[in-house]
């Protein structure tokens, strides 16, 4: 028997289409620089011992 599904490019699938760009590199650089910035804050605030008191 064959099959009777529909293929992806009749059911608006994106076989046919292009993908969305990706962000641009400066945008990926941000990100990656803010969260490091966020992480390295965290870590020296508890370096120091200014967070987290209850603990």
């Amino acid at each position: 028997m064959a099959d009777s599904r529909p293929s992806e490019g009749s059911m608006g699938g994106r076989a046919d289409r292009e993908a969305p760009p990706g962000a641009p590199r400066w945008a990926k650089v941000f990100g990656i620089v803010a969260v490091a910035a966020l992480v390295l804050a965290f870590v020296l605030m508890h370096a120091v011992g200014g967070g987290m008191r209850g603990h």
